[in-house]
């Protein structure tokens, strides 16, 4: 018999998913996982009272975890709804782990399955992207099965309320302040009034994507097999002039780049680069989480990573911070007549009047930038790595200081005042009418 985890909000569907469960899964055996966020205050107590009460009355075991979910986020440097949905997946591996359970099933149904595909729309995407969620897919830990991708909204209300079935309303749901909800509210109505079987429709249409897909993940893996085989070649170091002469060289190097998550603008500069037939060494380009580099006729893929222990931290005043492989220490002082500016490497100075406590010290990140030295534009710290020619190694422990405020909300998201320990955002120099200053001393630990 297999023991399933039932991931439960308390909400219109994965209620419905409770009560159906026995007849999704036939012989299997459940238990319930409840996440409190606490992002709504006595809201989110209700639903979890809720819950328990629906597996008290039902005989379910429950399993509920509880969230400092704004804390999480601040630290990661993550939105609220990406750094819930880490919490939560994070523990349910756990618990299909530790409390041996074959499976985690979750509530979502066709109307997410399309809002999904909408707003990958939006944000740009390839055919993965066009292909929605799938039925069921790896974690770390079990599978997570989705039953309910078949069912529309309107059914799963239609037979809760036919059946005299009672669910938990979250307000969150009905502010348009999130994308999803304004395309649920605004976009999907209209869809469906435009035509009524739109379900249904991009249903087909994601069949035939995925048929699609196939195909053309049997043509990469052919080409990757060959060109990876080639003398000098390996899986992360492909020959550049065979990536130009294939017949589809951008959807080769979409899939071989997914590993380092380039921008589709860079991946253009990137084809360009080789449809001119130029591959110089020492051409970098940069993704999110690694880079694509020319050496000597071959495209190097890089992929990095970040330094475990290099977590965000507020600072509220001076002193010795850690940032994970280095010791920043962070001192004030008054300006003196014979103030020198220009510092050894590993030390910066700031005026302490522009950069002012609390700051966020975290890992750099995609899109930061700063406004080098006496220049009114931005430099991205991306560029700043090439042009200092960091190694990966480096540049996945590199750390940058930002104006926030006292819960470290970043004042400018991805605006840096400092990169440590070599560049300092014009905003924060010390000019002549500077007061006191603040001496930033970085050290790599022994």
């Amino acid at each position: 018999m297999k023991r399933i985890l039932l991931a439960v909000s308390g909400g219109m569907d994965s209620m419905y998913l409770c009560e159906r469960a026995s007849e999704l899964f036939p012989g299997a055996s459940f238990a319930v996982a409840h996440c409190n966020f606490g992002l709504r205050g006595a809201e989110s107590d209700a639903d979890e009272a809720f819950v328990r009460d629906w597996c008290l009355r039902k005989g379910v075991p429950l399993f509920v975890q509880r969230f400092d979910t704004r804390s999480y986020a601040r630290e990661q440097g993550l939105s609220i709804e990406m750094a819930a949905r880490a919490l939560r997946y994070g523990w349910f591996s756990r618990l299909c782990a530790e409390e041996g359970f074959d499976a985690l099933a979750v509530a979502h149904h066709a109307d997410d399955n399309a809002e999904t595909l909408l707003l990958n729309l939006l944000r740009g995407t390839g055919l993965r992207g066009l292909q929605g969620m799938s039925s069921a897919r790896k974690l770390e830990g079990c599978t997570v099965l989705r039953p309910l991708l078949g069912v529309s909204r309107e059914e799963i209300a239609a037979w809760m309320q036919g059946h005299g079935l009672a669910w938990r309303e979250d307000s969150s749901n009905a502010s348009d302040a999130y994308a999803r909800n304004r395309i649920r509210h605004e976009v999907m109505p209209v869809l469906k009034e435009l035509n009524p079987s739109v379900l249904d429709t991009f249903e087909e249409n994601r069949s035939r994507i995925r048929e699609q897909l196939r195909v053309a993940d049997d043509w990469y893996e052919e080409e990757f097999l060959r060109l990876s085989g080639m003398e000098g070649a390996s899986a992360g170091r492909i020959p550049a002039r065979e990536v130009a002469a294939l017949r589809y060289p951008r959807l080769f190097l979409q899939r071989w780049t997914e590993p380092v998550s380039p921008a589709s603008a860079t991946l253009e500069r990137l084809l360009t680069l080789l449809e001119n037939g130029k591959t110089f060494s020492g051409k970098v380009f940069e993704g999110r989480s690694g880079q694509i580099r020319t050496d000597r006729g071959f495209l190097v893929l890089q992929k990095e990573t970040q330094s475990p222990s290099a977590k965000p931290q507020l600072l509220s005043g001076p002193g010795v911070f850690s940032t994970g492989k280095g010791k920043l220490s962070i001192e004030l002082h008054p300006r003196t007549q014979d103030l020198n500016i220009k510092l050894p490497e590993g030390q910066l100075i700031a005026d302490a009047g522009q950069l002012v406590f609390p700051l966020l010290l975290r890992p750099w990140r995609a899109g930061d930038w700063l406004r080098p030295l006496g220049l009114c534009g931005r430099k991205k710290i991306s560029d700043l790595f090439t042009d200092l020619h960091w190694s990966a190694e480096r540049k996945s422990s590199a750390c940058v200081l930002c104006a926030c405020d006292a819960e470290g909300r970043e004042a400018e998201p991805g605006h840096v005042l400092a990169l440590l320990p070599v560049r300092i955002d014009d905003s924060v120099r010390v000019r002549p009418d500077t007061g006191n200053v603040l001496f930033l001393n970085y050290s790599d630990l022994v």
